[in-house]
């Protein structure tokens, strides 16, 4: 059996070097982890460095800042380079004519959406319809969306 960690932090700037990473998924038989950029950090390149160095056993999930004029653009450029995912929160839209540009072009380059958000955005209406819209389209819901069991 495979064992893999589905959401992993690394970095250079907030999270520990993937050495580190690697050493406790060794320590713990985890085979594969998937690399999740944190927050507000859109040089996904550490991150794309360590897919290659140990490319059997990491897969990256990039942020691309989505309000950029040129977000899709940056998008497929990581793809190319490697990214397998981007991360998205549920009620991300896209600037312009059409609010799920972002999510069509995760959808059209094969990419899975990492989304971190509340129960309630997505039980959303406007949430909802982006996945019925896009039903071809791979989301995983981080987190448990924040659910809790003491609320």
């Amino acid at each position: 059996m495979i064992i893999v960690d589905s959401h992993c932090h690394s970095g250079t700037s907030w999270y520990e070097p993937i050495e580190s990473l690697l050493y406790h998924m060794d320590a713990n038989g985890v085979d594969k982890g998937v690399l999740i950029q944190h927050r507000g950090m859109y040089d996904n390149q550490y991150l794309i460095e360590c897919t290659k160095r140990f490319q059997d056993r990491f897969a990256a999930v990039v942020i691309v800042d989505i309000i950029k004029s040129n977000a899709i653009a940056t998008l497929e450029d990581w793809a190319n380079r490697g990214a397998r995912g981007i991360r998205l929160a549920p009620t991300d839209r896209s600037p312009g004519d059409d609010p799920l540009a972002i999510w069509r072009k995760a959808a059209e380059l094969g990419l899975v959406v990492s989304s971190l958000g509340s129960v309630d955005e997505f039980a959303d209406e406007r949430f909802v319809s982006l996945v019925s819209e896009l039903s071809d389209l791979t989301i995983v819901i981080e987190h448990l969306a924040g659910v809790r069991l003491d609320e």
